[in-house]
């Protein structure tokens, strides 16, 4: 027969600990069977979660979280998260993802990267202002007050006339020297539109008449030497330039005339003069 206690024993659950048989007295009599248990399975394989803790320092394998809100070695995040306050990183961050933020204010930096690709926008206001200490290396086109910009040019004669390439101070110097001359001095295009000598025919054969003399060469920035550039005289008269045509040969200059075009031939006693554009 079961011995009956002087007194009862009773179990009453505590704050996050439930008993089943909570405030009912023992004393020995019957068989009584008491389940203690807590809201959260606390085994080392469990998923305990509370709803506040109060520590100084928490240890996350070998990671410690400390009660000042530091961690005491490298913390890595695999998924989001999000933070109300202030977020201080007293080292190097990085990024896998990206960063979006409303604006970014950098205190100290010895060097910085933006990578990869796509475009990037620097203010919002054409009243913007961006400083930039240090060279600049851009290796694409430049877009300027809605003008293309591809490349600086040091085209010292502005032959390629581009309308998307800005010159620099030796091109312009250089071009502005040779076509409008330094102190004073004429420029080759002047000596070139200066240049009117007259010479006299060598010979003539086959509606040909030669003169030992060479053709002065145009400028580059003027139109190239033509017939147009001279006058010929024969026996005293003006020749129509309608049947006339010159080649340089060598040092020997040409000029061939079309009897047909002309309405006569070239003799050998004919006096011919050419008044032009000879280098003298």
């Amino acid at each position: 027969m079961p011995r009956q206690l002087n007194s009862s024993l009773t179990i009453v659950g505590g704050t996050g600990v439930t008993a089943s048989n909570s405030g009912v007295g023992f004393d020995g009599t019957e068989q009584m069977t008491q389940e203690i248990s807590v809201g959260n399975d606390i085994r080392t394989i469990g998923n305990v979660q509370f709803n506040q803790i109060t520590s100084s320092g928490y240890l996350f394998d070998t990671t410690t979280l400390t009660g000042n809100g530091s961690w005491n070695s490298n913390f890595t995040n695999t998924g989001n998260m999000g933070v109300t306050g202030n977020l201080t990183i007293p080292t190097s961050a990085t990024v896998g993802g990206i960063v979006i933020a409303e604006k970014i204010t950098a205190e100290l930096t010895s060097s910085g990267v933006i990578f990869n690709s796509g475009s990037t926008i620097f203010g919002d206001d054409i009243n913007d202002t961006h400083y930039v200490t240090g060279s600049v290396y851009n290796s694409g086109s430049i877009s300027l007050l809605g003008y293309n910009i591809t490349e600086i040019s040091n085209d010292t004669s502005l032959t390629d006339s581009s309308t998307t390439a800005l010159i620099t101070e030796t091109a312009i110097k250089t071009y502005t020297d040779t076509e409008l001359g330094t102190l004073g001095q004429p420029t080759i295009a002047d000596l070139y539109l200066r240049k009117r000598f007259t010479k006299s025919v060598s010979s003539i054969s086959n509606n040909t008449a030669s003169f030992t003399a060479v053709t002065a060469s145009a400028p580059g920035s003027l139109t190239s030497t033509t017939e147009n550039d001279f006058i010929f005289f024969i026996n005293g008269n003006v020749m129509e330039h309608d049947a006339l045509t010159i080649e340089q040969n060598g040092s020997t200059f040409l000029l061939k005339v079309d009897g047909s075009g002309i309405g006569y031939n070239l003799h050998n006693d004919d006096e011919i003069r050419a008044w032009g554009k000879f280098n003298d």
